[in-house]
């Protein structure tokens, strides 16, 4: 399963640039740059074990949930 979800996201996954975003929405400052690069492109998913971190957002997922976007999408 690790190399599968692995091989996806060399296939799949994307550059992007960060965009700027509103800085008082983070309890650990340190965490922003991770959304920020996210929110950089329109398809991009932020996958994170500390989901509470994050503003409410249906693309902010756990590991969890993200294998099951890949599977359901047929991509694992």
């Amino acid at each position: 399963m690790v190399n599968s979800v692995l091989s996806t996201i060399r296939e799949y996954g994307i550059n992007t640039q960060k965009a700027d975003v509103d800085k008082t929405i983070f309890p650990d400052p340190d965490d922003m740059v991770f959304y920020e690069v996210k929110m950089g492109a329109d398809d991009a998913f932020l996958v994170t074990g500390n989901i509470k971190h994050f503003p409410k957002d249906p693309k902010v997922v756990t590991p969890t949930e993200m294998v099951e976007i890949l599977t359901e999408k047929g991509l694992i």
